[in-house]
């Protein structure tokens, strides 16, 4: 197979049309108030939000020769939106490995298919970097499955969820936060889909690619705002690095 791109522009879903982020939306919802945020917002509130998806261009890679061209484009970048997908369970006692690793730049999303390629060294490198931020939420999870593909060291995250907490929000997952800092609604529809099927299809992409790109957004509105207090760098948890390596010798014993 070989790499699909697409262009997003002209995807719809649930029958609205993509939205462009608009920081001036943000003042006029009053999600803003003298930069004090509310803990969280309804349900109903956000659903009267405009849904907001990548309108850039995706990448799905699929095939080893594809992925230098991948990573020179990422390379090019100091920070990206960051986030992975695993095929749901359903059953008690199954487990699946991550599947998707998304990296996305403003204009273009990479979704990387690891359960064809493998967690191959240069995407390691890359999350290894701390040179280069890798923004999202619930960074902990991903990270921990990412750790069970290779024991590596995760350097250069930014975990939205905690900055967000510093400025007064208790509701940090991403919905609640695209809604309170751009005023806009993520649609989650293909959440809990197969991602391991043989073939993702469209709604699959703009949903993998939206969720690593509306971070980034978050990230770079918080940036403008200044109220990013320095490098905020994620840390993974002292015990879960020990586990980890525990768990890799005793693979490899």
């Amino acid at each position: 197979m070989h790499t699909q791109d697409w262009q997003t522009n002209s995807e719809t879903t649930e029958s609205e049309t993509s939205a462009k982020i608009d920081p001036k939306k943000i003042e006029i919802l009053g999600l803003i108030k003298n930069k004090r945020f509310p803990e969280r917002l309804g349900k109903e509130y956000i659903k009267t939000l405009p849904v907001c998806a990548f309108d850039g261009q995706i990448h799905l890679i699929t095939e080893i020769k594809d992925l230098s061209d991948a990573i020179k484009t990422l390379r090019q970048y100091t920070v990206l939106g960051f986030d992975t997908e695993t095929r749901p369970v359903f059953r008690k006692g199954v487990k699946h490995n991550v599947s998707l690793l998304q990296l996305s730049t403003p204009k273009e999303a990479f979704l990387f298919r690891l359960n064809h390629l493998g967690f191959r060294n240069e995407l390691v490198e890359i999350l290894e970097d701390s040179a280069i931020l890798k923004v999202g939420i619930a960074i902990l999870d991903d990270v921990r499955g990412l750790k069970k593909l290779s024991n590596f060291k995760a350097g250069g995250f930014i975990e939205l969820a905690d900055i967000a907490n510093d400025l007064g929000i208790v509701t940090c997952g991403l919905r609640n936060l695209a809604a309170i800092f751009l005023g806009v609604r993520i649609t989650k529809k293909a959440q809990l889909t197969n991602w391991e099927r043989p073939v993702i299809n469209s709604k699959q992409s703009l949903y993998a690619a939206t969720d690593a790109w509306i971070c980034l957004e978050m990230y770079n509105f918080l940036q403008r705002e200044n109220l990013i207090p320095g490098k905020k760098i994620w840390q993974m948890p002292k015990s879960l690095n020990e586990s980890s390596l525990r768990n890799n010798n005793k693979d490899t014993s």
